[in-house]
């Protein structure tokens, strides 16, 4: 059965839906598994159908745009309501992109610029100035999806490429595909006591884990890390074995984290795209939020509170992976930076010289921090292609924002560079006039300060 889709665009430019389209034929074996239901920047649906559905009813619900007026507002809302899944989509929804610089400016100073003082205003024909009817109130300044509803997944971008988006509708697909495997049954079923890695005290997880849906056996020499998902009849015995062999671990070893971290990915299904952050990604969650898991106890031993199964010793082995996994050292769970995935040579990312974009022309194999010109490509999340430093020969702006572990593009941007000078700050602060709009371009929204911070008046 078709899954049930809805788009939003709220204040944007319409980019993200462009680059849907652009995958042309690409669309053809996606869209028989789609039953988009509300799309208005495509096709003509009314805002009443969607408020008509059941809450819930929509499985995927994808936001486009940031929120910059009281109508924008209730529309994100709404979605929320409608839908199982929310999704971010694009730089304006996850970061507030460049419209998100207007944050630098008083709301009413936006609107007289916009309405009364702009250069093709000779005489406005609204009483006060500012259109008062049929229009909605704008907002306070503009606000990023995430700053007004819970967001389950983020797809970054201005805009995001086509075959992030697509690959991104793929892969929630297969959230609601068939299990790979036979839930009903466990790895383990039938092979005789002591035959088991986790009957020999090491770990192993197919005491939990589903059987294959042909019934051909698995290798039991080596761990069995989860292929065919999480198994609803797991082995008891065996899995009461690998729980207290988890719980006796005060620390993990590298091989140890290795192996639950497969084990998670695999029996999960969690894709690791590195374009698109997923909340119920319970690895990136425990990067970007561990403080989310609430933590409860089981027989005396501390897990965190993960239900995925709804079978309480599954879920507990589950929970008790990821409590080790937050607290061990071993864990690393980073995401890629455009610099990770570029193409130009590094020689010691210092720079001696400072240049604004349009002075002289960079060398295509050289990095563009090296010759003198401010590339946001070591704070800025992998997943573009690297498109604009390697095929554009250009400088990354920083459009697909942070990684997940980095709070503040634009100050972590600002701290990194003042590190790699090699010349007078003051040459720097000369060169650099709008600190704001070069490191949070499309970020500002979504940063420490927001925006404009109005000085305390003195009484």
């Amino acid at each position: 059965m078709p899954v049930k889709v809805a788009f939003m665009q709220l204040s944007s430019c319409w980019g993200c839906h462009q680059s849907l389209l652009n995958a042309h034929l690409g669309l053809l074996p996606v869209l028989p598994e789609l039953d988009i239901v509300y799309w208005p920047a495509v096709i003509d649906f009314k805002l009443d159908s969607l408020k008509e559905r059941e809450d819930g009813e929509i499985v995927v619900g994808f936001i486009e745009g940031g929120i910059r007026n009281e109508q924008d507002r209730q529309n994100t809302l709404l979605m929320r309501k409608k839908c199982k899944i929310i999704v971010a989509l694009g730089a304006c929804a996850c970061h507030g992109s460049v419209i998100g610089l207007a944050n630098l400016y008083d709301k009413q100073d936006l609107e007289k610029r916009k309405f009364q003082t702009a250069p093709s205003i000779q005489e406005s024909e609204v009483e006060g100035g500012v259109p008062n009817e049929y229009v909605t109130e704008n907002t306070d300044r503009l606000y990023t999806v995430p700053q007004v509803i819970d967001v389950d997944v983020k797809i970054p971008g201005c805009p995001p490429t086509t075959e992030n988006i697509v690959s991104s509708i793929i892969y929630l697909l297969t959230l609601v595909a068939p299990p790979a495997g036979d839930p009903s049954k466990n790895v383990y079923e039938g092979v005789p006591e002591g035959e088991t890695l986790v009957d020999k005290g090491k770990l192993c997880f197919g005491s939990i884990c589903a059987a294959p849906k042909d019934g051909s056996k698995v290798d039991l020499t080596e761990p069995f890390l989860g292929t065919y998902g999480l198994s609803s009849n797991p082995d008891v015995k065996r899995a009461q074995k690998l729980l207290d062999l988890l719980k006796s671990k005060d620390k993990l070893t590298q091989e140890d984290a290795v192996l639950i971290k497969k084990f998670l990915m695999l029996s999960l299904n969690l894709a690791g795209l590195e374009h698109m952050y997923f909340k119920g990604d319970p690895l990136q969650r425990l990067a970007k939020e561990p403080e989310s898991f609430e933590e409860k106890d089981v027989g005396g031993t501390k897990v965190l509170a993960y239900s995925k199964t709804g079978n309480e010793i599954v879920d507990n082995i589950l929970g008790l992976c990821l409590l080790k996994l937050r607290d061990s050292e071993e864990f690393k769970f980073s995401q890629a930076t455009v610099c990770s995935t570029c193409n130009r040579q590094i020689v010691d990312k210092t720079y001696t010289d400072i240049k604004r974009d349009y002075e002289g022309l960079p060398d295509m194999d050289k990095c563009f921090l090296e010759e003198g010109y401010v590339c946001l490509g070591p704070v800025t999340k992998a997943g573009c292609g690297t498109i604009c430093p390697n095929r554009a020969n250009a400088p990354c702006l920083g459009c697909y924002g942070p990684p997940e572990n980095i709070p503040d593009q634009g100050a972590k941007m600002l701290s990194t560079y003042a590190s790699l000078a090699q010349v007078d700050p003051e040459q720097i602060t000369a060169k650099i006039l709008d600190p704001a709009g070069l490191f949070n371009r499309f970020t500002l929204a979504a940063s420490t300060f927001k925006g404009k911070v109005n000085d305390t008046e003195e009484k």
